[in-house]
């Protein structure tokens, strides 16, 4: 991990090797710190503790079989009523 000190509306760059530079400046120190970061469109940024929910989303999904898939469905559709 790298660690930098920087002060109020200073700015680290991040260089991809492709790709374009992501630049985050720190926009205020009060009782929090703000951070700005500015990044290409495409370039997805998340807060950890979300990034990590969607993570193991996604994995308990890769690992969901087909069979618990079909049998939750059909629960689904019988609690509705649904034939």
């Amino acid at each position: 991990m790298l660690v930098i000190s920087r002060k109020t509306d200073e700015s680290i760059i991040i260089e991809p090797e492709q790709g374009e530079p992501i630049e985050i400046r720190l926009l205020s120190i009060d009782n929090q710190v703000r951070v700005g970061i500015s990044a290409p469109s495409g370039c997805r940024i998340w807060r950890k503790e979300l990034y990590t929910t969607v993570e193991s989303n996604r994995v308990a999904a890769e690992n969901a079989s087909l069979g618990s898939l079909r049998s939750l469905s059909s629960q689904m559709i019988s609690e509705k009523g649904i034939d």
